[in-house]
């Protein structure tokens, strides 16, 4: 089908320093993780549907850091948009800060465009955007975009140097112990059926750090601040699962992953959301401190906590 009656995702991939020179099949296959092997890569790539400076690229080819390179796929037909726009925070000519709602994916993929902060986001502000982080798709909160490619540079080199504040809220399982604690313990592949799970002390660990505080609690539930000191996929969520308080509503992490499971295969009923004791994973970016690109001063937000959260900070957390 041609691309004059076919509409097209484009999703973008950005190299940062440790991609320098890789393969670019090599450097896609480690950015798309196993759901795409480098075979897969290169059957995309043949088919003429990944992209550098606006023309298709070879397998052979080599990546340099700060260099985009996109994948095209065929659009799909979607629901309906649950949000026509984001929640602005702040907005100059170089950054936006958004309130991301839960459920919203960050960026296009293969089945989604329509229901993403980029393309919602881009249509709300009559201009592209530039993602310089990523959010889950049901956490929400504070998410900080570039409006061009020098400023998201800038903060994409920020995010990767881990020079940005992030702090989390999370209503957890159980009525937590303590009132501080870090959780210090490497996450690798959790090697079960659900291949995204991570798990402490799994094959090809990489160290982890994570700061805890307890903010309120019923009894029954806690609500914890969680500030991550390393990035790694689902650092907070496995985290808290492993010290035994889950995150309420989380559908990989809580129990052995049997909700991820049926919501794969769209088999999510109402009593298993009400066994999770949530629609979605209620954890919240909650503040987000960062330099900005282009004066350097520094910048401190807090998105607002959702109504769906189950318990509150106080005033003075």
């Amino acid at each position: 089908m041609s691309d004059t009656v076919q509409e097209w995702i484009e999703v973008p991939f950005r190299a940062l320093k440790e991609h320098e020179r890789l393969r670019l099949d090599e450097f896609l296959a480690g950015r798309l993780g196993k759901k795409y092997s480098r075979a897969t890569v290169q059957k995309l790539i043949g088919d003429g549907r990944v992209i550098r400076s606006g023309r298709p690229v070879k397998p052979a080819s080599r990546v340099s850091q700060g260099e985009t390179v996109t994948i095209r796929y065929p659009r799909v037909d979607e629901p309906p948009v649950p949000h026509e726009t984001m929640p602005i925070l702040f907005q100059d000519e170089r950054i936006v800060v958004i309130s991301k709602p839960g459920g919203t994916l960050s960026h296009p993929t293969d089945k989604v465009l329509h229901n993403t902060v980029t393309h919602l986001l881009s249509r709300q502000l009559g201009k592209k955007v530039f993602l310089a982080h990523r959010l889950d798709r049901e956490t929400s909160g504070a998410m900080v975009l570039a409006l061009d490619a020098d400023a998201a540079r800038g903060l994409y080199e920020q995010f990767a140097s881990r020079r940005v504040h992030k702090e989390y809220l999370a209503v957890v399982f159980g009525d937590v112990a303590w009132s501080r604690t870090v959780v210090d313990a490497p996450l690798g592949d959790h090697g079960g059926a659900i291949r995204v799970r991570r798990a402490v002390g799994g094959a090809h660990g990489q160290n982890a750090v994570t700061e805890l505080r307890r903010l309120a609690g019923d009894g029954r539930l806690s609500l914890v601040a969680a500030v991550p000191r390393t990035g790694r996929l689902h650092q907070i969520r496995a985290h808290l699962a492993h010290i035994g308080h889950p995150v309420i509503g989380d559908k990989l992490y809580c129990g052995a992953g049997e909700v991820y499971m049926k919501a794969v295969r769209k088999e999510v009923r109402r009593e298993d959301l009400e066994a999770l004791g949530a629609a979605r994973q209620l954890l919240h970016s909650w503040r987000l401190t960062f330099d900005h690109p282009g004066d350097g001063r520094v910048l401190n937000f807090t998105a607002p906590v959702p109504a769906d959260f189950l318990l509150r900070p106080t005033e003075d957390s």
